[in-house]
């Protein structure tokens, strides 16, 4: 009898416990369930993004190389000034390289640099060319030929009447050349115009002198071409005054 009560007993603690046990069992199972899908609400799947092509806002400017290899091709240019002739002109020292001097033994003789290898040239001469003595400047030389020397020369070649005058060519290289001319005009208007055969611009100058008179000025013409070629140049009489043989004169040029 006694040991069946306990044994009642025992059965209904063991129930009390099992029923407490379950009900702990199932609150934790309810946490865990609600845990796992917080984390999954909190850390949603990462997908990694294709990359995109950049446009062209956004490509890197290329910077210039600090020492660039390309050359600069020099340009066809002359540039130009008139100015006074000097009392003295030895043209030995101005003309390195070709010098050339009109009129001294003859209305068609020149005197030229012995060495200059023919490097100024004048093209065919006019039929109206004289021979004048009047320069109020003094020339010189040395080294020259057929004159071997000469030293205060005043002598030079005219020609008479609109659209006479002297034309003269000499070498352009991509290396800048000096060509330096010595003219006069009388009782006319002369032009200058001279111009490269490789291109460019066409420069052109005019002076006059009224009366009988003489006026004289140096021209120096600083000129660079693109390639191997010529500069020519052209002192033309535009306009004659009065009927005593108005026109441009011719005394000299130097080249260096």
């Amino acid at each position: 009898m006694l040991l069946e009560r306990g044994w009642q007993r025992w059965q209904e603690h063991f129930a009390t416990a099992g029923v407490i046990l379950l009900g702990v069992l199932a609150v934790l199972s309810f946490g865990l369930v609600v845990r796992a899908r917080s984390a999954d609400r909190a850390a949603p799947a990462v997908t990694t993004p294709a990359l995109a092509e950049p446009t062209a806002a956004q490509l890197p400017i290329p910077l210039p190389s600090a020492s660039p290899s390309m050359s600069v091709r020099p340009v066809n240019s002359i540039v130009t000034e008139r100015v006074p002739i000097a009392s003295t002109v030895d043209l030995a020292a101005d003309g390195e390289i070709d010098w050339v001097h009109w009129g001294e033994q003859g209305r068609y003789t020149l005197e030229r640099k012995a060495d200059g290898d023919f490097v100024i040239l004048e093209g065919t001469p006019d039929e109206t060319r004289t021979k004048v003595t009047n320069s109020p400047q003094r020339y010189r030389w040395t080294g020259g030929s057929p004159l071997a020397q000469a030293t205060g020369v005043t002598s030079g070649v005219r020609t008479c009447g609109a659209g006479k005058g002297f034309t003269l060519t000499a070498p352009a290289t991509t290396e800048r050349t000096t060509l330096r001319l010595y003219l006069g005009v009388s009782s006319g208007r002369g032009r200058l115009q001279a111009s490269l055969s490789t291109g460019g611009e066409i420069y052109t100058d005019r002076w006059a002198q009224r009366g009988t008179g003489l006026s004289t000025a140096a021209y120096t013409l600083n000129y660079r071409a693109t390639g191997a070629g010529k500069i020519s140049v052209q002192w033309i009489t535009e306009e004659s005054f009065g009927g005593d043989c108005g026109g441009v004169v011719l005394f000299a040029a130097a080249l260096r």
